[in-house]
């Protein structure tokens, strides 16, 4: 069980009444991880929701050529993992601790339960995941076109 006032820390959560957030409380789990701990694996099926409470994760990608690439660095507040409350999902990146850092986890399965219980709490926090998923799409838009713009082969056709 973790506390609606950490909960209220997490962005994702932030504005959310009391009843919702002690609902979610119920089945939230508050843990501590070490620096370099793996929390997930790229094309790992995704069972988990995680909102990091304190500390830094990077979400790593591994290119076709086998070089790793990080594409985001998540910092306090903020959630991923999110696909687990789509159902059966593969991760498109791994997650891994740059610090010692505190997550709230969920399983992705008891937050589906949870919707179809009190659709009204699954209509509130689903509005909150088209919301996060629309500012991913747009910062890796930017990410794509800055890209193109620096990449040295397309350069030369300008």
């Amino acid at each position: 069980m973790v506390e609606k006032d950490i909960l209220k820390k997490i962005n994702f959560f932030k504005d959310l009444p009391d009843n919702i957030l002690e609902k979610v409380g119920a089945i939230a789990q508050l843990e501590t991880f070490d620096e370099e701990s793996i929390l997930f694996r790229q094309n790992q099926q995704q069972t988990l929701l995680y909102m990091l409470v304190s500390g830094k994760v990077f979400l790593n990608s591994r290119s076709v050529s086998g070089e790793s690439l990080t594409l985001d660095e998540v910092s306090s507040g903020r959630s991923f993992g999110i696909s687990a409350l789509m159902g059966e999902s593969s991760s498109t990146f791994t997650a891994i601790c740059a610090e010692t850092s505190e997550i709230v986890t969920i399983s992705g399965k008891q937050m589906r339960q949870l919707f179809e219980e009190d659709f009204k709490i699954g209509h509130t926090l689903m509005t909150k995941v088209v919301e996060i998923f629309k500012s991913r799409i747009e910062m890796h838009t930017q990410q794509f076109l800055l890209s193109l713009t620096t990449h040295p082969e397309i350069n030369q056709f300008q």
